[in-house]
This record gives C-alpha cells, structure tokens and sequence, in this order.
C-alpha cells in the first residue's frame, strides 16, 4: 500500500527536485558550449581519418582472404609470346594461337585466395640484389603469372575502393633481412608523403621451418639451432669453441684474453665468421663436414639446381619432360607452320637464357652449367658484401650485450655464461631471417577534393 506524504512540507524532496533542475540546466548550457566545437574541422577531421584507417584494414583483410574462382598463367608465357611472333606466328590471345597455347600449357590456380597466390609469385621470382636495365627478377619462367596477378589485383581494388581512393599494394619476402633478394610485388601508384593511410598483414610463404637436404634434417627454431646446431649433435663448431675459450680467458684472466680490447676483436672474428656461414657459406664441424648449409645455398642454390636441370640443356626431349608432351606438341605445331628447321622454342628459350645471364655478368662464357655457377658465385659475393654492411652494426650490439652479460654473471660457472650466450646468439640469428612469412602493405589516400 502507498503512503501518501505532503511533500510541501517535506525539505528532502525540494532539495533533490532542485537538484534535478540544475543538473538540466547545466546538461542544457554545456550542450550550447559544446555544439560549436563539435562541429570544427579538427573533429570532422578526426572523423573522416577514422573512417578512412577502417577503409584500409577492412580492404586489406577482405583482399587476402578473398578467392579467385578462375586464375591461371602461362608458364614460360612472355618467352613464347615472343618467340611466336618472331617467327611469324600470329600470338594474339584472342586468336587461335592464344586458345591453342592456353589450352595445352597454362596452369590453373583456381579456387585460390589472393595470399596464397602472393606467396606463390614471391616465392618463385628470385630476385636478386644485382639490377640489370632495371630488372633485378631472374626466374623468366612465371612472367604471365606477374601480369595476371596483378591485372586481377586492380580489378579487385578497383571495385572494393571505387574511384574515391587511390591506392598501393606491395608485398615483400627477403629471406634474410635487410637484403634485397627473395620476391617483391608493386602495384598501383606510388603513396604519397602525406595524407596517406595504410594497413600491414603478414602472410604463410610455401616454405615450410622444417627442410631435409639430403642427410641434414634443419628446423628453423631457437630450440633446434641452440641444442642440436650449437649442442655438437653433428661435431664442434669452431667458431662456439672458440667463442667459449675466449670468454673463459677473459674471465679468468688468461692472455691474450685478460683485457677487453683483445677478447673484443677476437669474439668479433668469430661471430662474424660464424654469421657468414649461417647466413652466406654455411657451418662446418671441426672435420670440416658441413652441417648447415647456410641461408643463401638453402634458398638461391636450391633454386638454381632445380632450374638448371630443367633448361641447361634445353633440347626437345627436355622440354616434354619439364613442361610435358603438350609442350613439344605445339613447338612441332610451329615448326610445321613456318618450316622452320630444328625447335625453335627450345632454341628461343635458350636464347634468352644466354642472353640474360650475359647481361647479368657482363662476360662471355662457356656452357651455360658454367654460366650458371658462375651466376650463382656473383650473386652470393653480391650478397655477401651487402649482409657484411647491413649486418655490421647489429654484430656490434651483439657483442656489447655478451661483455655485459659477462661483467654482470661475473661470478656464475662458465658453462651458465656460455650457454646463455649461446642461447642468445641463437635468438639474434634467427631474429635476422624472415624464410616462412611475408609482408603485404596496402596504402590508400582521396584521389579526389
């Protein structure tokens, strides 16, 4: 039951009604205060740059997870595109010779998502930190999937963001960081300075942070690389025993090692060493046996013992056997159209071939086997000098924070110093390689006032 009150004479309720009042009033007068300011150009500003941040994430994510339902590229496409018409074949794709040539040598990628076709054009470009007429892309063999990838790519963009907004996308996998080798996609204008908004997504490269070559297992991990590389699981390293006397030395005292300049130069050489071979030459155990065979021979040597036995010696027979008997199917379809004497694909590619190692080596040479080790050698030395600059600083700071270390577990075991070191060392190494993903960027800005 409600209890009925005068609430004239009740004070309680006067003063909580006048409360209410003010309150009102003060909401009222903060709102006539406030409205100008939200509606300056500095909110509407922070507004629409707001809008534009979710643009740029929303059109990358959406991008990399999307699927083309139909995609495929020609291997060897530009290469025979260009033979064909040189011997008088009529190449345009929409004519007979475009259907007969997709037909037999184009490899479908249907139902794949934007990522996953990225990583795969990176992965196999190859290129290398040598321009050549400004082209530093060695594997000619995929140049049809560049084109078609991208061509896709602006179709997608182009109805995602419209004509408002102009836009980059670029995606980078340097196995080794800081080192312009591995694969690089550039589509769109180049961003501009300012006003300019962008998003980052890491994508999964085709490579897999578990390798076997040959009799070596490898697995790109701290815990692999600290027990098993530096563990003597395959032999001592050289380098490590050398690494740990040297720190035991100054430790205890012992010269040539008792002061820090000498052990300082010393722990230089040997990590030095130690980081071209993991990096460039590979590591070898004390019975000079590799046993890491070094980033560069994992990735650029690989790469060319498969591409040199499937061209070195580019006759009809290997063309079926690397590109099947479709290949050599139309090649003879060729010969037979122009009465052209012997295989003039085969002839063509190997052209090309000679003619853009030459260019890369500036020098003649023997069979194109020794071009190619001879190609391989310049690229390693190429890389060899830009790793050694880049990577310089980074020794420095290594080696500044194994004198700290030492100077504050002074009194520890040696095996606790060594150890820790090692550990580090292992860290710091594999903080340097990027083999297993990649970096997608896109940046977008108004295209119009």
């Amino acid at each position: 039951m409600i209890k009925h009150r005068k609430f004239i004479r009740n004070k309680f309720g006067v003063s909580i009604m006048y409360d209410a009042v003010l309150f009102v009033v003060m909401v009222s007068l903060s709102g006539v205060i406030l409205i100008p300011a939200m509606h300056s150009n500095i909110v509407i500003e922070s507004s629409v740059e707001t809008h534009r941040e979710h643009v740029v994430d929303d059109a990358l994510n959406t991008f990399l997870v999307s699927r083309l339902d139909n995609f495929s590229y020609k291997v060897c496409g530009d290469i025979i595109d260009d033979i064909a018409g040189r011997i008088g074949i009529d190449n345009s794709s929409n004519g007979l010779y475009g259907k007969i040539t997709n037909w037999l040598l184009a490899r479908e990628q249907n139902h794949k998502t934007y990522s996953t076709l990225i990583a795969e054009n990176l992965g196999c470009q190859l290129r290398l930190p040598i321009s050549i007429l400004n082209e530093n892309r060695f594997n000619f063999l995929t140049g049809d999937f560049d084109r078609k990838l991208k061509n896709e790519t602006i179709i997608f963009f182009d109805k995602y963001l419209g004509d408002k907004y102009n836009y980059n996308l670029t995606a980078i996998w340097h196995p080794i960081k800081g080192v312009n080798f591995g694969g690089e996609i550039f589509i769109g204008q180049s961003p501009p300075d300012i006003n300019c908004h962008v998003a980052s997504s890491y994508i999964m490269m085709p490579y897999s942070p578990v390798i076997n070559i040959g009799s070596l297992h490898i697995e790109f991990t701290r815990y692999w690389i600290n027990n098993t590389l530096f563990g003597n699981i395959f032999g001592k390293i050289v380098f490590i025993e050398n690494l740990s006397k040297i720190i035991s030395d100054y430790v205890n005292l012992i010269p040539p090692f008792d002061n820090y300049y000498n052990s300082t130069l010393a722990i230089k050489e040997n990590v030095s060493n130690l980081v071209d071979g993991f990096f460039i030459d590979g590591i070898k155990n004390e019975n000079n046996i590799t046993i890491f065979p070094g980033i560069v021979n994992i990735t650029v040597t690989y790469w060319f013992e498969k591409l040199k036995n499937a061209i070195s010696n580019f006759t009809e027979n290997t063309v079926n056997s690397f590109m099947g008997e479709s290949f050599g199917s139309v090649d003879k379809v060729f010969s037979d159209l122009n009465n052209v004497i012997g295989n003039p694909i085969a002839n063509g590619i190997t052209e090309k071939i000679n003619q853009t190692i030459k260019n890369i080596l500036q020098t003649n040479f023997g069979s194109l086997f020794d071009a190619f080790e001879l190609l391989e050698t310049c690229i390693k030395q190429n890389i060899s000098i830009i790793l050694k600059n880049f990577i310089g600083p980074y020794i420095d700071i290594f080696i500044d924070f194994v004198f700290n270390f030492v100077e504050n577990y002074f009194s520890q075991p040696i095996s606790f110093l060594i150890n820790n070191i090692k550990e580090q060392l292992s860290i710091w190494l594999l903080d340097r390689i990027s083999i297993n993903k990649a970096k997608v960027t896109l940046s977008i800005w108004e295209a119009r006032s």
